[in-house]
C-alpha cells in the first residue's frame, strides 16, 4: 500500500474518522482508505448528509507512519483557531474594557399598543335541570315492581 485516498470538500477540508470536516494538517484523524471504491462510497454516504459539498477523491502518499501526504496546495488557511489556542488573549492588555451600557439611547422604544379587554358575551342564564335524588331507573322499576 503505497497511498491511500482522503475525502476533500471545496472549503479545503477533510473528512475526519469520525465524519467531522476539519482541517488536514492533523493527518492521524483523517479518514482514509487504501480502496478507491469504499472511498467513494464514503464519499456519498458524506454527500447525503450535507449536498451542498463538493467532496473530491484525493489520493495521497503515505508518510514513514503510515499517515496521508498531504499536498500543500490542498490545505486551506490554518484555522482562526489555532491563535486562540497559543494563549493570546481577546482583549489586549491596556485596551478599553467592553462594558455594555445601562441604556441604550440610540433606541427609543415604542410602547406597545394597549388593546381594550373585551366583555364576555352575555350568556342568558339557563335553568338548572330539576334533580331528584333517587335510584337508576333500573333500581325505580325493581322497587315499582315489588311494591305492586
Amino acid at each position: 500500500m503505497s497511498h491511500v485516498y482522503v475525502l476533500t470538500n471545496q472549503h479545503k477540508q477533510f473528512l475526519s474518522k469520525s465524519n467531522e470536516w476539519i482541517d488536514g494538517r492533523d493527518v492521524a484523524r483523517l479518514f482514509r482508505s487504501e480502496h478507491k471504491d469504499v472511498a467513494i462510497n464514503q464519499m456519498f454516504e458524506a454527500n447525503t448528509r450535507d449536498v451542498s459539498l463538493r467532496i473530491e477523491l484525493l489520493e495521497c502518499a503515505l508518510n514513514a507512519k503510515g499517515h496521508p501526504q498531504i499536498p500543500e496546495e490542498a490545505l486551506g488557511e490554518p484555522p482562526v483557531l489555532a491563535d486562540a489556542e497559543q494563549g493570546d488573549p481577546e482583549v489586549t492588555p491596556g485596551g478599553p474594557e467592553e462594558v455594555p451600557p445601562g441604556s441604550h439611547p440610540e433606541v427609543n422604544p415604542e410602547p406597545a399598543p394597549e388593546a381594550e379587554p373585551q366583555e364576555p358575551p352575555e350568556v342568558a342564564p339557563q335553568e338548572a335541570p330539576e334533580i331528584q335524588p333517587g335510584q337508576p331507573d333500573e333500581m325505580r322499576n325493581q322497587a315499582a315492581e315489588t311494591a305492586g
